[in-house]
């Protein structure tokens, strides 16, 4: 199996040393840009399956990269920030980072998440199908199984179950879910969204009062739990 190409843009060249080595020692394939526009050329010439991007870079700033980045494809991406406040997060997410990591953060958490983020891409977008082991999504023909049971679902609950599937692992905001589903003309509706993560907890959770797979993710929105994680939280 060829090793997995990450990309780091980090304007400290030691902390960038230090993220390298770590995930060379991972055997990650790694390459490191120390400015926003040298990471973008980097990353479509070597066309990486992982971005680690700082926010506070010279130039062209982390909030453009990771704009254009979203624009052009759908890389996964690793925000890696001093800036840690809960609307630093939440914007961060709302504009298509995957995860989101505080500094300093330490070593086993960088490679816990890098692997989530990666097994969640490799398992869910490349098949079409969102599988935890309990819980079956297949995006493609719409069918949704608990335990093996099928579940039937409206047409709204199942693109609010669709969108939580395709991000599985990744806490999504209010309004990204509110936008995927109904629209931007619904952006502040949130007791839609509120509403239809009941039906949805109704109808797949086994007990809907203490939900497993739909987690709420308290400020930000909502997540689902990534294929790997359910022997871990239970």
């Amino acid at each position: 199996m060829n090793a997995k190409k990450i990309l780091i843009i980090e304007d400290d060249a030691e902390l960038a040393r230090f993220l390298a080595w770590q995930l060379e020692q991972n055997a990650y394939q790694v390459s490191v840009a120390y400015s926003g526009q040298e990471g973008l050329d980097l990353l479509r010439s070597q066309n990486p399956d992982l971005v680690l991007l700082d926010l506070m870079l010279p130039g062209m700033d982390g909030w453009e990269v990771l704009k254009t980045i979203r624009s052009t494809g759908d890389t996964p991406v690793i925000i890696i920030s001093a800036l840690g406040t809960e609307s630093d997060i939440v914007r961060g997410l709302e504009s298509g980072a995957d995860d989101y990591l505080t500094k300093p953060f330490g070593p086993r958490q960088l490679i816990a998440r890098v692997q989530t983020v990666l097994r969640r891409y490799e398992s869910t977008a490349s098949r079409g199908v969102y599988d935890n082991g309990r819980l079956h999504v297949n995006l493609i023909t719409q069918e949704v199984r608990v335990d093996g049971r099928p579940v039937e679902l409206t047409p709204t609950e199942f693109r609010l179950l669709s969108t939580l599937a395709r991000f599985a692992g990744r806490p999504l905001t209010h309004d990204f879910l509110l936008r995927e589903v109904w629209g931007e003309e619904h952006i502040q509706d949130r007791g839609y969204l509120k509403l239809y993560i009941w039906y949805l907890r109704q109808k797949i959770e086994p007990d809907p009062n203490h939900p497993l797979f739909i987690r709420t993710e308290r400020g930000i929105g909502y997540r689902l739990i990534g294929p790997g994680e359910l022997g871990v939280h239970e």
